[in-house]
């Protein structure tokens, strides 16, 4: 399911993931994410525009999602003991606000290409041709989402 091209750009969002922490790996990640021209060929069945791939990008935002929810209510100071008591103390008030924190990036990253995959999917149903719009604008719009939330979560730390 997950070929070449979409290997590499998920492996780029974990690498720039970690951008907050160690701040030579943002290049990098930038990199791979760029290089990963492939996924966003409109041709090809294995692009980020099939709806399986956006089912995938789905089921992924969504486990994200629910893990933020449990952590933000298991950072909250009136609900952190009943996290704590659910998740038998592996989430604690100071662990789940780390984690919590920690999600942010791949939620986000997760939230941008979702999305850019159904933009790029509903302009192919609509008949748009152009592929400098699927392999230049929808990816260079992409990755300079995620470079401003990967800037502002650098500062949230």
């Amino acid at each position: 399911m997950l070929r070449g091209s979409k290997l590499t750009l998920l492996l780029g969002t974990l690498i720039t993931s970690t951008a907050p922490y160690f701040l030579p790996l943002a290049l990098p990640g930038f990199i791979m994410i760029a290089a990963s021209r492939k996924a966003f060929s409109p041709n090809l069945k294995d692009s980020i525009y099939t709806p399986s791939f956006q089912r995938l990008t789905a089921w992924f935002l969504l486990v994200l999602a629910l893990l933020e929810g449990i952590t933000g209510f298991g950072a909250g100071p009136q609900t952190s003991t009943l996290i704590s008591d659910l998740t038998l103390g592996l989430l604690n008030r100071g662990n789940s606000l780390q984690f919590h924190i920690l999600l942010i990036g791949p939620l986000t990253f997760f939230f941008i290409l979702h999305s850019a995959s159904g933009l790029g999917s509903m302009l192919l149903r609509r008949g748009v041709k152009n592929t400098l719009i699927y392999e230049f604008v929808i990816p260079t719009i992409m990755i300079t989402l995620y470079a401003i939330a990967i800037y502002m979560y650098v500062l949230l730390l």
